[in-house]
């Protein structure tokens, strides 16, 4: 291409027009793209003067050169404003490449910023894990203390337990003295019931004698004559009535024999009278406290049988949890625990005639989780309910325990056994705690005592 001193001015424009060689008057343009950075070098080399063509000019080839140059200029207004028409379009292009670049330069702060939380949320985990393991640490060093003090204590709590036999043993005694205590209060107030009405008696026959006959000297002193006891006074008289008796009946004992039969049966008709009126107190204290204690116990079973009814329809059939009364005697009181493990069976009592090892496993934890929340105490201990269980009861026992010592507010629950089932479900409250044993466990045991970390117990085990 070959251009004006106008061109010479605008030379930097040109190469955006992709022209990369042309000519001014005065210089000649060059410029190459580099095939690795895809940069634009710039050549400029200058024009010598023209010595060739200063003669003999053509006119018709000056007219000629002229047109040209005319239509040249033409092309170079209409490229001007395809120029200015890119030149907006670049514009356009720019903008738009500078809202992508700003998008762009959004996603790489949100990424950093997410790579960021990411790094925050790995720094607490490592935090977690390390305070989860010096926890580890410190839980092994308190369970030996535990054991420790559990043996110290060993002693004093076998004295405890022998001095709770004593106690009991007193109470038991006290109870019974107090027993017969209030049975002696009652027999003394008998008696003395008995003496007022004896000294009314005495008092009537007194006045009932000294109606007949007033006492005078000669009867007094026979008065004198007469027994000092009681009991001498009833031979005396037993002796008298017999005289007088000999004097009506052939048969000496008849009148005797009826009048002992009499008072006998005046003695134990008291006695009776006695005996029913304790009785009926007797049996209104028990109804008293029996009706404390009774509904409450009622309304526990009743609960422990919903849980355990519910529970036992997810794994068998049916099942229930009922209380055996038995009146007054409440040594035989008891819980009736039925079952039945198939659809055409009935209800049958829990025991090894009707049911098998298996089976009466699954009652026995089923009636264990039932419990779960309506007793308190800090942990339960289940030692090898599995063993003797099939498969599929197995695995549905263990989703039962799992989820009943998953329950907020529910003690912890440890079970124990030398085998597990795969593929169990286990919730996020579940830890697994395998213990190892054997003669190999010595050196890696010695390590694990002193805290080392468990990459210096496996090494030390050569693993």
């Amino acid at each position: 291409y070959i251009g004006t001193d106008e061109t010479h001015k605008r030379a930097d424009d040109v190469p955006k027009l992709g022209i990369s060689d042309f000519w001014t008057p005065d210089n000649h343009y060059r410029w190459t793209r580099s095939r690795y950075g895809g940069h634009l070098s710039a050549f400029v080399d200058g024009v010598n003067p023209s010595r060739l063509f200063m003669c003999n000019i053509d006119v018709g080839d000056i007219e000629r050169l002229r047109s040209q140059k005319d239509k040249h200029m033409e092309d170079i207004e209409g490229m001007d404003e395809a120029l200015k028409i890119l030149m907006k379009e670049q514009r356009q292009l720019e903008d738009e490449a500078a809202k992508i670049r700003r998008k762009k330069e959004e996603i790489t702060d949100t990424m950093m910023s997410e790579k960021k939380r990411q790094d925050e949320i790995r720094r607490r985990v490592d935090i977690k894990r390390r305070m989860r393991f010096e926890a580890v640490l410190k839980l092994k060093d308190l369970l030996i203390k535990a054991v420790v003090l559990k043996s110290n204590c060993t002693p004093e709590i076998m004295a405890s337990i022998e001095l709770d036999t004593k106690i009991w043993e007193m109470e038991k005694d006290v109870k019974k003295l107090e027993k017969d205590a209030i049975q002696a209060a009652k027999e003394y107030e008998n008696c003395k019931r008995k003496t007022q009405e004896h000294k009314q008696l005495l008092s009537n026959a007194k006045q009932h004698a000294e109606s007949i006959a007033m006492i005078t000297e000669d009867l007094a002193k026979e008065f004198l004559k007469m027994p000092t006891t009681i009991e001498e006074l009833d031979v005396a008289i037993q002796d008298t009535e017999s005289e007088a008796n000999s004097m009506l009946f052939l048969n000496q004992n008849v009148l005797q024999e009826y009048q002992n039969r009499q008072r006998e049966i005046e003695s134990m008709s008291d006695k009776l009278e006695d005996d029913k009126g304790e009785l009926q107190q007797c049996y209104s204290d028990i109804e008293t406290t029996k009706g404390k204690w009774l509904p409450t116990l009622r309304n526990l079973v009743s609960k422990i049988n919903s849980m355990f009814s519910r529970n036992f329809q997810e794994m068998a059939v049916a099942g229930e949890v009922s209380l055996d009364e038995r009146g007054f005697d409440f040594e035989q009181y008891g819980i009736l625990i039925k079952v039945k493990f198939r659809q055409t069976g009935q209800l049958q009592v829990l025991s090894a005639h009707h049911q098998s090892g298996g089976e009466r496993s699954v009652s026995t934890i089923l009636y264990l989780v039932s419990l779960q929340d309506l007793t308190n105490c800090p942990f339960r201990v289940v030692d090898e309910i599995n063993q003797g269980m099939d498969p599929i009861n197995e695995r549905k026992m263990f989703q039962q325990l799992v989820r009943a010592a998953s329950q907020p507010n529910t003690p912890q629950c440890f079970l124990l056994t030398p085998k597990l089932l795969p593929d169990l479900e286990y919730s996020d409250a579940c830890s697994i705690l395998n213990i190892m044993n054997g003669p190999w466990i010595e050196k890696p045991a010695k390590a694990w005592s002193t805290g080392d970390c468990w990459r210096t117990v496996m090494s030390v085990t050569g693993h």
